[in-house]
């Protein structure tokens, strides 16, 4: 049995496209507010209210299907690819059990609106956008879970293009949905919602359809054959995964508590967060695609019994990391009104920059510990230790980080409030990097999870034996 290749050449193949499908949906984002804000005031606060607590429910959800990757690598490794096909049906199962989770928060839309204390007029277009967005999450946990299985085979270039069909799609169907353009309604803020909808169900089906026309996919991971519940393999599945989707909603959830309490110290320090979360984007895609070569690197190290290739391929990634984050972190510094030309009018600029050059300051310090923790979470999370990185993430935002914010903003301002970042990405970075240099993370997920077998000492740790 081969080892997997964790060259750096191999890092940079997996990482891009990863970069590249999370700027294309960055892209789409700005897209539909570019096109929402011409319809008016309303429709936009009401997409942009939808959007953020749409994203901050389904994080549980997709979260949960990110141990697909992680299933799937492992085999991979071992070079047993019908368990990767397996583990690739538990995948789609459970997208199918979570879409149907989904339809129970529907009648929550208004009540969660009225929580927001936004005006009724924004409440009820929130409201609508909301549900439509539910209408179709079968399509963005179909979407979900196709894109892990590739990643977790390497193949991070599908999923890419995909993206870039999405982006197109997306745009088109909200062109039409939200002005009304070929005979359709014309919908304003809710078209957006009904043209992101159509987008994540179209490219959901043809991502699946996909993986059975082409015999790369279909007849070497034998999808057609295996396509049976396994009871095992999926109750390791959902241990593995429901960490990751606890810690996706904690933290949004402790990043939307540090929002409000932003909006609250005014509305130029909160337009200039804005846009120096926006900017920080940048990085975090680049952190983002790392961290998805050291899940599936590290994923199929130890699907492959080579433990200390899986420490070592992590370690690789974050020294590659570093040097990126460096680069922008003069970026960052150097450039700050640059950057604000980018995301705020040339008339609201000079108001704006005062506030948001010391945020920039700030990032480029963030940048580092950042990258720290969401490479070895991801490292963690290739060899199935998905818990640890829960609880080091949910107790900092929640024992740290939120607290911390909420004393120290009224008091002392926005860069204290931006100063809280700090010391909760720090705490993260410090304790997932004890957690690498330890031994109890280097363990096959499915075993972790006790839905496989214990094998003999040397024998490669396939997810075959949980599925005979």
């Amino acid at each position: 049995m081969s080892r997997p290749d964790t060259s750096y050449r191999q890092i940079i193949r997996l990482s891009t496209p990863v970069m590249l499908s999370q700027l294309s949906y960055t892209a789409m984002g700005i897209i539909d507010t570019i096109m929402v804000g011409r319809v008016g005031v309303v429709a936009l606060a009401s997409v942009g209210l939808g959007s953020i607590l749409f994203w901050w429910l389904l994080s549980l959800f997709w979260g949960m299907l990110a141990g697909v990757n992680t299933l799937v690598a492992q085999a991979e490794g071992a070079s047993d690819r019908r368990a990767a096909g397996v583990a690739f049906w538990q995948g789609i199962y459970l997208g199918l059990f979570l879409s149907a989770l989904v339809f129970v928060l529907w009648p929550l839309a208004p009540h969660l609106m009225a929580w927001t204390g936004a005006s009724p007029t924004v409440q009820e277009a929130a409201s609508s956008y909301m549900r439509i967005r539910l209408l179709g999450a079968f399509g963005l946990m179909l979407l979900m879970a196709c894109d892990n299985f590739y990643r977790g085979i390497g193949r991070t270039d599908v999923p890419m293009w995909f993206g870039f069909v999405k982006l197109f799609l997306n745009s088109g169907a909200n062109y039409v949905f939200i002005f009304g353009h070929l005979g359709a309604p014309e919908l304003g803020g809710v078209g957006a919602a009904v043209g992101t909808a159509i987008a994540n169900t179209v490219i959901g089906v043809a991502m699946f359809v996909t993986l059975f026309v082409r015999a790369e996919f279909r007849d070497v991971y034998a999808l057609l054959p295996h396509t049976g519940f396994h009871r095992r393999v999926f109750r390791g599945l959902v241990v593995l995964s429901l960490p990751i989707g606890v810690q996706t909603f904690m933290e949004m959830g402790g990043f939307s508590v540090f929002t409000a309490v932003v909006a609250r110290l005014g509305d130029p320090q909160l337009a200039a967060t804005d846009a120096v979360i926006h900017a920080w984007s940048a990085a975090f895609m680049l952190a983002y695609g790392l961290s998805v070569a050291a899940q599936t690197l590290t994923g199929q190290c130890i699907g492959a019994g080579a433990k200390e290739e899986a420490r070592k391929v992590t370690r690789r990634i974050l020294r590659m990391g570093y040097g990126l984050m460096a680069a922008l972190a003069f970026v960052y510094v150097l450039l700050p009104e640059w950057l604000m030309a980018l995301f705020v009018r040339e008339s609201e600029l000079a108001a704006l920059l005062p506030f948001a050059r010391p945020l920039f300051t700030i990032v480029a310090i963030c940048l580092f510990f950042d990258l720290t923790f969401m490479v070895v979470a991801g490292g963690l999370r290739g060899a199935g230790d998905t818990t640890y990185a829960m609880i080091v993430n949910v107790a900092s935002a929640w024992l740290l980080f939120v607290p911390l914010t909420l004393y120290v903003a009224p008091r002392y301002g926005l860069v204290a409030a931006w100063s809280c970042v700090i010391a909760y990405l720090a705490a993260m970075a410090l304790l997932i990097a004890l957690r690498l240099r330890g031994t109890a993370w280097l363990k096959p997920a499915l075993e972790r999870a006790g839905a496989a077998n214990p094998r003999p000492e040397g024998r490669p740790p396939a997810v075959e034996s949980s599925i005979a």
